[in-house]
């Protein structure tokens, strides 16, 4: 019997009551149980003496705060564009017209009924993929009110944001302190208190771009270790305690005297990881002032000491990294993946990437494989970092040309608002699904992943793209890297500060 729209529709916000009630299994505690918790200091998915808190409290209920609005029947527009076109990163959600029995589908399908029905509206999006840039500069040049909002890349909503093609989150409706939004991002990116992008249960693509590790259980169980699972909830999941895992690996598998996809590694990672594995350890590279003006504090001791503790296992032979050592067996030459090679092969016992990777390289997995947090550099650390790549995460924001900002904040209000209860545990489902079994323990490494989600703000990209650099030649001389860029990332910060208070 096939099922009406409006039927599933009442069905649907019966059983929600505009109550959001999802709390996922094994939640860890984190701050989301508090909207008004500071996520950019004290999210860390811990307990106040350091341990892993996997008990489970209920988040509190919330009602949605704003009435529906009749729209008329008026079609949502929605600009988004993709990085990649054979890669999957990209925004359908809002072309999804039926449930075909997929999780994720039928989730997203039944949040976008409610909105639909909710506020008498029909959903449009235009896929500009690699041309948004030139979409919204020539809607915003012509003042046209076109696009109802706006779905980059995070890393384009920073140029996005610098050219003054959006509205202050500030200035909206959005419920910004809400759960179903990620305060972090607006307590890192906000330049003199003002902040243009957002992100949030809107979508999983927000979640996609999270850094964390992965591990493979049968080759942890091979070499005798203990699951990693335990040190998180002892609060000793470390820099130190990762290297200790990772050293003495690596094994000639060919039997050909040389190290290649084909032989066993106790890492296998790309070089993006590297940002994520100094954020990890408490250690910013972009800071603020007391007026919210960004300050670049990426060169001291400590970054010193994370890099040359990193180089412990990147410089060994325990390490296998895609950019640095895939060139050499022909890249992504010929169709190749080389983030298919090695970990998805069962011949890597870490795996560095994103929640994006699970379901688009890990799918057929043989092996089982678990979840964890990039590790702390020290117990004494009070959270858990979680980088967000620019590149693999998206935003929203609202044009500039919007002409009614408050209709336009409400409805995508309430699409994150349902999307929390609806579209966030769907993706659970799919991040802890194997080919075999299922990973329930993961699934307080997500609570700890996602709730502790670091936007590296604009402004030392230059500094960061030389350190990713050395590092493949498994040597990095700090003082030197500093001296050459210092001048730039003096002139990037201060230009960036310039365009935001000419925006404002």
């Amino acid at each position: 019997m096939k099922i009406s729209a409006k039927t599933l529709l009442t069905v649907l916000l019966m059983l929600s009551m505009v109550f959001i009630i999802f709390s996922c299994k094994n939640l860890a505690n984190s701050n989301e149980d508090n909207p008004t918790s500071d996520n950019s200091v004290s999210v860390d998915g811990n307990s106040n003496d350091g341990t892993t808190n996997v008990e489970n409290p209920t988040e509190t209920e919330i009602p949605f705060p704003y009435d529906p609005i009749d729209l008329g029947g008026a079609t949502f527009k929605i600009l988004t564009g993709q990085q990649w076109a054979s890669d999957n990163l990209n925004i359908e959600d809002y072309d999804i017209e039926e449930m075909n029995g997929e999780v994720l589908n039928d989730a997203i399908y039944k949040r976008n009924l409610i909105i639909k029905e909710m506020f008498n509206l029909k959903f449009e999006t235009v896929h500009a993929n690699d041309q948004i840039g030139s979409f919204i500069s020539k809607s915003i040049q012509s003042g046209i009110d076109e696009y109802d909002a706006v779905a980059p890349l995070l890393n384009n909503a920073e140029s996005f944001a610098e050219n003054g093609y959006a509205v202050n989150i500030y200035q909206t409706k959005l419920s910004i302190d809400a759960p179903w939004w990620d305060q972090n991002i607006l307590k890192s990116t906000s330049i003199g208190g003002a902040a243009y992008y957002i992100a949030g249960d809107i979508f999983i693509k927000h979640y996609d771009g999270l850094a964390l590790l992965m591990f493979n259980k049968k080759m942890l169980a091979d070499l005798g270790l203990d699951s990693p699972y335990g040190y998180v909830e002892n609060n000793e999941w470390t820099m130190d305690k990762f290297n200790e895992m990772v050293k003495g690996v690596y094994l000639d598998l060919d039997n050909n005297g040389k190290r290649n996809r084909y032989d066993r590694y106790g890492f296998a990672t790309q070089v993006d990881y590297l940002i994520s594995f100094v954020n990890g350890s408490g250690q910013l590279f972009m800071d603020k002032d007391k007026n919210d003006l960004p300050v670049f504090v990426g060169y001291n001791e400590k970054m010193s000491n994370i890099l040359d503790k990193m180089l412990m296992h990147y410089a060994s032979d325990d390490t296998y990294c895609i950019h640095r050592d895939a060139s050499k067996e022909g890249g992504w030459n010929a169709g190749n993946i080389p983030q298919t090679w090695v970990f998805p092969e069962g011949r890597a016992l870490f795996y560095w990437g994103l929640p994006r990777y699970i379901n688009l390289y890990l799918r057929d997995m043989e092996d089982d494989f678990g979840i964890l947090p990039i590790p702390k550099w020290d117990s004494s650390q009070d959270r858990y970092y979680s980088t967000v790549n620019g590149w693999n995460s998206y935003t929203f924001m609202l044009p500039r040309t919007v002409s009614d900002i408050e209709k336009n904040s409400v409805v995508l209000d309430a699409m994150a608002y349902y999307g929390r209860q609806l579209i966030k545990p769907a993706y659970y489902d799919i991040c802890l699904q194997r080919k075999y079994t299922r990973d329930e323990e993961s699934g307080a490494m997500l609570d700890i992943i996602f709730s502790s989600a670091h936007y590296e703000p604009a402004g030392a990209g230059v500094f960061i793209d030389a350190l990713c650099n050395a590092i493949q030649t498994n040597k990095i001389n700090i003082a030197s890297i500093y001296e050459k860029n210092s001048g730039k990332i003096d002139t990037a910060i201060q230009q960036i500060i310039d365009e935001y208070k000419a925006n404002s």
